[in-house]
């Protein structure tokens, strides 16, 4: 196995669930683990946290939805983005939840359906300002009441989703929350009732209580991060990504490092690679910009990003071969040193965003999946999260 690796701390996960759960208590937890679970692997995740007893999985595609029952779990799924027509008979032979945001999609989706003497779970989705998919919100009535005669379809949620959740100053997100709570009022005046009413993703749950209704979709706060919170929310970072020294030289004044001679040593050091570059999904964009940490220090990574290796300067410190380096996630040393780098850090540093500095980590790069000694059914005490 390479030694370049992204460890994974399932007791991590497990803290970052309970500080969700106390937060949005009274509504279930729609786990996200589209993307290979931001990154982390979809499926030892989805495993996780169905263990953990969240209610509900989302993808954002039908495969993604298929390589989770292939692999045994049971947990319901809903596919999140819009399903197209050729994958109607697969979504009603496992039942899927959907997202219903078109009429004709859905008449395909209740032939299959009714063909295979099925049914399949519907969220009527309402656009309130994201303008991707969806109803809008004075279509809302007219939609349901369509999808309720369409026969193999069971109308059983609401949602939408927030285009400025990660944004306390802006008020979007309460503009949207408006139109959301309009639909769902002339909804139920009409006589609908949902099972599934669901608005919050990360973002909003921190934003606003009055987003969570029935349900909450968590994904980015899981894995450790609680973007566009006001207060301080103690969430533990999942992934760390690790490495090790491969080669090291010295380089002396003038002398130019990796390609385009982007970096020019300007005085006596030592560089040392590392097998990790853009090809593993650390992206180009930082070059020039990030850091490493190596035996509890920060060090700046130099020249040019490659594809499978990157060039850290150590000054004058003398480092072996083998010896491990923090690209992201902390470390310390003997000597009392500590240092952390998060996905916010790289993020800025990138000119992105912590989403995409997770998701970017390639299938090349192992996954190694650990937790401590605390069992499942535990209750933690070690820390008591600020919500």
């Amino acid at each position: 196995m390479r030694t370049t690796q992204a460890h994974i701390d399932l007791t991590a996960l497990r803290w970052n669930l309970e500080v969700v759960r106390r937060r949005t208590a009274g509504s279930r937890l729609l786990g996200m683990v589209k993307a290979n679970a931001y990154g982390h692997g979809i499926v030892p995740i989805a495993r996780a946290l169905s263990d953990l007893d969240v209610h509900m999985l989302g993808t954002a595609y039908l495969g993604e939805a298929c390589e989770l029952r292939s692999c045994g779990i049971q947990t319901e799924v809903i596919i999140l983005t819009p399903t197209e027509v050729h994958e109607a008979e697969e979504i009603a032979r496992h039942q899927f939840h959907v997202v219903a945001c078109d009429i004709v999609q859905m008449q395909h989706l209740s032939d299959a359906a009714i063909a295979q003497d099925t049914t399949v779970p519907v969220h009527l989705y309402i656009d309130t300002g994201m303008m991707r998919e969806g109803f809008r919100y004075t279509e809302a009535v007219a939609a349901a009441e369509q999808l309720s005669r369409m026969r193999g379809l069971r109308l059983v949620g609401l949602c939408t989703h927030f285009a400025t959740a990660d944004d306390p100053a802006s008020p979007f997100l309460h503009q949207q929350l408006a139109l959301f709570e309009s639909a769902l009022d002339q909804l139920t005046t009409a006589g609908f009732a949902f099972e599934y009413v669901h608005a919050a993703n990360s973002g909003a749950l921190w934003m606003s209580r009055s987003t969570h209704f029935t349900m909450v979709r968590t994904g980015l706060s899981l894995f450790g991060y609680a973007i566009g919170a006001e207060t301080d929310v103690a969430l533990r970072p999942v992934l760390s990504l690790r490495s090790t020294i491969i080669s090291k030289r010295k380089a002396w004044p003038g002398e130019s490092i990796s390609y385009g001679q982007r970096y020019i040593v300007s005085e006596e050091c030592t560089i040392v690679t590392i097998p990790i570059g853009y090809g593993d999904g650390y992206l180009r964009g930082l070059t020039g910009h990030a850091e490493c940490i190596i035996n509890g220090r920060k060090y700046p990574v130099v020249g040019s990003i490659c594809m499978d290796e990157l060039m850290v300067n150590i000054g004058a410190e003398d480092f072996p071969v083998g010896q491990e380096v923090v690209l992201l996630g902390t470390q310390s040393a003997a000597n009392g040193e500590f240092a952390a780098i998060d996905a916010i850090e790289l993020a800025e540093k990138a000119g992105t965003i912590p989403y995409e500095i997770l998701t970017a980590i390639s299938a090349r790069v192992p996954r190694v999946y650990h937790r401590d000694t605390l069992m499942p059914n535990d209750t933690i005490k070690t820390e008591s999260p600020n919500v």
